[in-house]
């Protein structure tokens, strides 16, 4: 079974759409899925930092515009499922630029919601998986550069051969029982401390 529909009941929702019919029906969906969730309206400038989904009703209004800039620090980490009422070019584009996952339509039905759901949480995580590995794989980048930087340093300060500068990188970095990376930091600011 995917993981995501047997994690599904674990997952906390925000909706942010006003008190009515609608929102009534779609807080109850979200419960029968076994989603623990909440409805507010009017929206507040932040969404509970435990929220895992958040439904958003997306119009052409100032409220719309100001909730997402409110909530430009969380969207990134939020799993954000848009509401639409009507296509026009401008909630298209709010849509999109805010980053939503999945997009639901008015009138909402239950049919199609579960599958949204999932989809967007998936999609959301593969986006934080990724997105962690390219900053894991960035900090090893820079870590090359230093170490690189160090070599040369010590290759024009001591003289030595590029192996010879690796290695003695590497043996440092045993003897303190650290990495390399943080050997060549130290070789370059007391490069930069003492001066060329």
């Amino acid at each position: 079974m995917l993981k995501a529909l047997r994690d599904i009941r674990s997952l906390r929702v925000h909706i942010l759409h006003p008190k009515d019919r609608e929102c009534d029906e779609l807080v109850a969906q979200v419960r029968r899925i076994g989603c623990r969730v909440e409805a507010v309206w009017p929206p507040q400038d932040d969404i509970p930092p435990e929220t895992n989904i958040a439904f958003l009703l997306f119009r052409q209004d100032i409220l719309t515009d100001s909730l997402l800039k409110a909530l430009a620090d969380r969207l990134p980490e939020l799993t954000l499922i848009g509401i639409v009422e009507f296509e026009s070019p401008a909630v298209i584009e709010a849509v999109v630029r805010a980053g939503a996952k999945a997009v639901i339509t008015k009138p909402i039905r239950p049919f199609g919601l579960l599958t949204s759901m999932i989809i967007a949480n998936t999609l959301s995580e593969r986006i934080k998986s990724s997105s962690d590995r390219l900053a894991k794989l960035q900090a090893r980048i820079n870590g090359l550069k230093r170490i690189e930087q160090a070599k040369s340093i010590l290759m024009s300060r001591k003289g030595l051969s590029e192996q010879d500068a690796y290695d003695t990188l590497r043996e440092r970095a045993m003897a303190k029982r650290t990495t390399m990376e943080s050997i060549s930091s130290a070789i370059i600011e007391a490069n930069e401390f003492f001066g060329t």
